[in-house]
């Protein structure tokens, strides 16, 4: 190991794909099975599900100055259940020592069912198998990876406040007490830099499926463009000039709407969803959430759920098609569901986008502007529901040449009245994990900055 590194093991020797936390998923998914089957048949009319889901993580701290590297890795196995009988439903969640906590976590759900929890029984998903193995993560290549990243992204002289590399694989078993099962894998690596600036940090990554390769070009380009952007003398901003908000800018309010497009929040905000089918905004706006897009963070093929997760169009053209749901808000709302309900841990199924992003149209921009490119790290960026805040630095551009360097600008921004607002969209489109993975292309707007 290199100098200052340390490993905290889980278990002795390398993790094998078959258990996890020192248990067999293959004779768990065998005990949930037979668990499920005794406790629908002996408290019949019950409906039940038991969700399993078992997670390795390796997370890797690099010291990029001393060359240090800290590692740290954990494993674990938790219950989901699910039950429905008449008088309503019951949810309960816990980590799993063994299967005997398969029919503890069953029964604390049933003693839970009650009539303002009620949540319709989702349908029945096409049969599965069990999730293969969960893949090892190795901690050797995981310091490859992120000298790479380090050599390749990181601007000459940059002082680096926080460089992780993260690699997830999470295997998990939808059980329906109709002897439904279905399996799935999710196994993801992703690398987050915090640099340092005179006007503040910024912080950009990538990441994607486990073991595939990375296009960094992108991410250098915009750390190289970021540092150039804080540093050096800077001027106010000319308020009167259209602002253009490229990617890395822009990615905080597509991940704003796209947690306005959940049917959640539509549940709870009735006037949003009697806008399906109305157009709410400029023709230049389409918004999709695509669960296999080739750029995307998350590649799923179904839900939590068991539902397919179809490619969304939310927007088409500025006129509004619908919300991202699970079986219980789109039961609320008295849609179909659309494979989108997804599991925190110790949480029932909720909806998420999975790839949502603005489509790229590349759209001219305009003679003269303000050009905001690098964002500057803040607590926040939503303080208060549908408002967006953010802190950039960027530049003033002449007939297309940048004629000054400006000072970052606080912008904070109404989401749907910003997008409302939308003049343009460009072609250079880019997902970004640290906007909860949602992607965007530049963004033309009218002069904002003026309040």
């Amino acid at each position: 190991m290199a100098s200052g590194e340390h490993e905290r093991p889980v278990s002795a020797g390398a993790p094998e794909e078959g258990a996890c936390a020192g248990m067999d998923l293959g004779l768990l998914a065998g005990e949930a099975r037979a668990r499920m089957e005794a406790f629908t048949r002996g408290q019949v009319p019950t409906r039940a599900e038991l969700f399993l889901t078992a997670s390795r993580r390796l997370s890797l701290e690099y010291e990029v100055g001393p060359g240090r590297f800290s590692l740290s890795r954990g494993e674990s196995v938790s219950a989901a259940a699910r039950v429905w009988r008449e008088e309503g439903t019951g949810f309960a969640a816990l980590s799993v020592g063994g299967a005997e906590d398969l029919e503890r976590v069953l029964n604390v759900a049933s003693e839970r069912v009650r009539p303002d929890a009620r949540a319709p029984l989702p349908a029945l998903p096409a049969p599965g198998v069990s999730p293969p193995g969960l893949p090892e993560l190795s901690g050797e290549r995981a310091r490859e990876l992120a000298e790479h990243v380090a050599r390749t992204v990181l601007p000459p002289g940059v002082v680096v406040q926080a460089a992780v590399l993260t690699c997830t694989a999470s295997a998990s078993l939808l059980v329906r007490g109709e002897g439904v099962l279905q399996g799935s894998l999710d196994a993801r690596q992703e690398a987050i830099v915090r640099c340092e600036t005179s006007r503040g940090a910024v912080v950009d990554g990538v990441a994607g499926p486990l073991g595939e390769a990375w296009n960094l070009e992108p991410l250098r380009a915009r750390l190289a463009e970021a540092v150039e952007t804080l540093e050096g003398p800077a001027e106010a901003a000319d308020p009167g000039l259209p602002l253009i908000l490229r990617p890395a800018v822009a990615a905080p309010l597509v991940a704003a709407l796209a947690w306005m497009l959940r049917g959640d929040v539509a549940v709870a905000t009735p006037a949003l969803a009697r806008a399906v089918g109305k157009k709410l905004f400029p023709s230049v706006l389409s918004v999709v959430d695509e669960p296999l897009h080739p750029l995307g963070v998350w590649r799923r093929s179904v839900d939590d759920e068991g539902a397919p997760a179809r490619a969304l169009r939310l927007v088409d053209e500025g006129r509004f098609q619908g919300f991202l749901h699970s079986a219980a808000t789109a039961a609320r709302l008295g849609v179909e569901p659309n494979g989108r309900g997804l599991r925190a841990e110790g949480s029932p199924p909720t909806p998420s986008a999975l790839n949502l992003f603005v489509v790229p149209r590349g759209d001219a921009l305009p003679e003269h502007y303000t050009e905001l490119v690098a964002r500057v790290e803040t607590f926040t960026t939503m303080p208060r529901p549908g408002v967006v805040s953010l802190m950039a630095g960027g530049w003033e551009v002449r007939e297309g040449r940048r004629v000054k360097r400006l000072a970052p600008v606080e912008l904070r921004l109404p989401v749907l009245e910003t997008l409302r607002a939308l003049r343009g969209v460009g072609e250079d489109l880019a997902f970004f994990p640290t906007a909860d993975g949602c992607g965007t292309p530049t963004l033309i707007l009218p002069p904002l900055l003026g309040g």
